[in-house]
């Protein structure tokens, strides 16, 4: 993650060996650099994700140990660290009491500049996303928030990147929602989301029985794009410290303080996911169309059934790494699993999921298939209102637009499919139509922007002629002042036709108060043949006398 740093110094020489030091620091991106004490002021009231502020001891006009004190109680979450050309107990003692986070000398090295300035970040990073959770922090109202699970039918399949996309469609449309990780031994969320890991849910297990807003802000990460997270311990084996009363308490707390819960419980039943699964309003199995993850769907629904924790009937699948080409379609995979299936599958696009998963970032899925998908999966879901049902065999969400499916039409269509292929003809006709009148549009701003690069060329060799030929006449006229012939003669030696013609090249000498210049005068040719130029191009060059 990059961290946003604004410099307040009171030379741009100091700005220079400043943001030098910066460009070699990949994690920190200065955002600004301002002279005086008033401009990081105004700045700060309309830029508030800066994470660290650097002022030099000598901005003014504002004292700097003001500065640091009216910034610290302004803008609490935000890191200042002052810059000093020699560090001394007295500075350093001032700038903690007004509440810098540190002093830096001027001319500390590039790593001095990176521990202190990454640490002073991770500072201003926490300690934003203590307020925010604060902040949005609502009191139990009695109401209960819904909860959607999703489980796996085997690992590896995509369940975690659907419970993130999930959760971040409803963070857009200004939904209250929680991304739960119950994967207890496997959970990586914070891989999918660049989140450094310090608490997780197993820091609520002892005062499960009294959770308090406090200690949910503590635990909880908020996502810069408004989605909270509580993650699943880092160390997989502590997972068995949430057990079926602890996770029903956490569930329960956190439904009655967000509108709506997503819960990732991969692939393997443990006792939290069973109570999750259990409570929730809506449970869906991820399945791809291959037959050891619909056997382990299988598995998991009949358990689940066994141990009256749902009902095989109240089980919903979503399939994954969809093509049409696979021999498994959506609903042979929903009669082979025997649930109810989703209208929509999520296309088999695995470049278009690379760069998300390896950046940390969920927001840079590249395709825009594979982003319909996910809003109509949120759609179905109750997450997003309805826009209509979705069809499991719409091109847009194949990604194979222009394509009809005429594979589940019955014996005796061939009118349907006579008219479709007739509906093509005449597209594709139309399509040409439209092409060949643009193309005949364009051709005339073709011409005339050529037309302009050309003239435009015309006028620089002119330029380079008109001072080629003032250079060597001034050099001539310097042994021969009184040969004009001469002159004029080496002069046009420098010049190419048509540019030396008597009626295009002119030379005249001009006497002057600092001295005598040869100035040479050319017509520049018209890019259309047969019309006389209306541009004269000069150059001139002064005669130093021999």
């Amino acid at each position: 993650m990059s961290y946003k740093i604004m410099v307040g110094v009171p030379t741009s020489d100091l700005e220079t060996s400043l943001t030098t030091r910066f460009d070699e620091l990949s994690a920190s991106e200065v955002v600004s650099v301002h002279y005086s004490s008033r401009d990081v002021t105004e700045t700060l009231r309309h830029l508030p994700t800066v994470h660290v502020l650097l002022v030099h001891e000598n901005l003014g006009p504002l004292p700097v140990v003001e500065l640091i004190r009216d910034t610290s109680r302004n803008h609490p979450q935000l890191a200042v660290i002052l810059l000093v050309d020699e560090v001394d107990p007295d500075t350093f003692t001032r700038a903690m009491e007004a509440g810098a986070r540190g002093v830096l000398a001027t001319n500390a090295t590039i790593e001095e500049l990176d521990a202190r300035v990454t640490n002073a970040a991770e500072w201003s990073q926490t300690l934003r996303r203590h307020f925010e959770a604060a902040s949005l922090d609502v009191p139990m109202s009695g109401q209960r928030g819904s909860i959607i699970t999703f489980s796996g039918g085997k690992g590896g399949i995509g369940t975690t990147t659907v419970a993130i996309q999930m959760a971040l469609t409803a963070a857009q449309v200004g939904r209250s929602v929680c991304l739960v990780d119950l994967d207890l031994q496997m959970g990586d969320i914070p891989g999918y989301l660049d989140l450094k890991q310090r608490r997780s849910i197993v820091d609520l297990v002892e005062a499960a029985d009294n959770i308090s807003a406090a200690m949910l802000s503590e635990t909880l990460y908020v996502h810069p794009l408004g989605v909270h997270v509580l993650l699943a311990p880092r160390d997989g084996e502590r997972g068995e410290e949430v057990t079926e009363s602890a996770a029903r308490q956490i569930l329960g707390a956190l439904s009655s303080r967000y509108e709506l819960l997503i819960v990732d419980c991969g692939a393997h039943m443990t006792e939290a996911t069973a109570i999750a699964v259990e409570l929730s309003q809506t449970t869906v199995v991820t399945l791809t169309p291959d037959l050891p993850a619909l056997r382990g769907a299988q598995r998991l629904i009949s358990m689940w059934d066994r141990l009256q924790v749902r009902s095989k009937n109240d089980v919903t699948s979503m399939l994954l790494r969809h093509n049409r080409k696979n021999e498994i379609q959506p609903d042979f995979a929903g009669k082979l699993v025997g649930t109810k299936m989703l209208g929509t599958p999520v296309p088999a696009m695995y470049r278009a999921l690379e760069e998300a998963s390896n950046t940390g970032d969920p927001t840079r899925i590249t395709d825009e298939a594979l982003r319909k998908a996910f809003s109509r999966i949120a759609q179905e879901l109750g997450i997003l209102p309805a826009a209509g049902a979705p069809s499991a065999r719409d091109p847009a969400i194949l990604g194979e637009p222009g394509e009809t499916d005429t594979s589940a039409q019955p014996r005796g269509g061939g009118g349907i499919r006579k008219r479709t292929k007739e509906k093509k003809a005449k597209k594709k006709a139309a399509d040409r139509g439209a092409q060949f009148v643009e193309f005949g549009a364009v051709v005339p701003l073709l011409g005339l922007a050529f037309l302009l690069v050309w003239q435009t060329v015309l006028f620089g060799l002119t330029s380079m002629y008109a001072g080629h030929a003032a250079n060597e006449g001034a050099r001539q006229a310097a042994v021969t002042p009184d040969d004009r012939g001469k002159i004029v003669g080496e002069a046009a030696k420098r010049i190419r036709e048509p540019w030396n013609s008597s009626g295009t090249f002119q030379l005249e000498i001009e006497d002057r108060n600092d001295g005598s210049y040869v100035r040479t005068t050319l017509a520049m040719p018209a890019v259309l043949p047969s019309v006389a130029s209306p541009w004269h191009v000069s150059g001139e060059s002064r005669i130093v006398y021999e």
